[in-house]
């Protein structure tokens, strides 16, 4: 994984991506007037980059799920906070966190104060890993809604409202707004949808990111029905869009 070092950024990820579509057209089965993709959370960034630069085999259409609308070192912000608001000096190792982090984006060494938390620190040191830069700065300065205006094709954003990750409201609102000239992009917001569009019944006040983390592939979690259908019903509306 050595030749790798240095070496992702946001160009490389869309040429994957590029890779995987020419790889998919190639089959005999596959329409490449029909492409439709569904993306989770981060993939969103990658499918519409993807979109914006495409010259042949663009998607029809965009199924993008948990989509940040906010600047992705935004996102992770607020979760962090969400996770030690309850601390008596959460607002002293904010400001240490968002002093590392601005050292970060300055493509500056970090300097972390002794008293952030193990798991803030593991993060922080994951961000300058040399195998994961460039990337690793363009995706934390990256800002879904200034790009997502810029796709024509219909679009169809999901983001449940037991979410912890991303917020449906803010979130949400954010890529409306983005959005509001368009009338062919769609929205849904699942009642009982993680991340994941998996099923939640814990009231959203209860949810913790242990608790959330740990369930996402448990042997009892289901696809939530409501996210489903909104999906499925959306494309079947595509599909009639396209006989017609």
């Amino acid at each position: 994984m050595s030749k790798f070092v240095g070496r992702l950024s946001m160009q490389s990820h869309m040429d994957e991506l590029a890779g995987a579509v020419e790889t998919l057209v190639s089959e005999k089965n596959v329409s490449r007037d029909s492409l439709f993709v569904l993306t989770s959370s981060e993939g969103a960034i990658h499918a519409v980059n993807y979109q914006l630069q495409a010259k042949t085999y663009r998607f029809r259409g965009l199924v993008l799920t948990g989509a940040p609308g906010r600047v992705i070192g935004e996102v992770a912000r607020s979760q962090i906070f969400n996770q030690i608001r309850s601390l008596p000096d959460a607002g002293n190792l904010m400001k240490s966190y968002d002093e590392a982090v601005a050292e970060f984006l300055a493509d500056e060494p970090m300097v972390m104060g002794p008293s952030l938390p193990d798991g803030i620190r593991r993060l922080l040191r994951s961000l300058e890993n040399p195998y994961n830069l460039p990337f690793a700065r363009e995706l934390w300065a990256y800002d879904l809604p200034e790009h997502i205006s810029g796709v024509s094709e219909p679009m169809l954003v999901v983001i449940g409202k037991k979410d912890i990750q991303t917020d449906w409201k803010i979130d949400g609102g954010t890529l409306e707004s983005a959005t509001a000239q368009k009338t062919a992009a769609s929205f849904a917001y699942p009642e009982n949808a993680n991340h994941v569009l998996k099923h939640e019944e814990i009231p959203f006040e209860k949810l913790t990111a242990e608790y959330v983390g740990s369930h996402y592939n448990a042997p009892d979690a289901e696809l939530d029905a409501e996210a489903a259908h909104a999906i499925f019903k959306w494309l079947d509306e595509r599909r009639n869009d396209q006989a017609a």
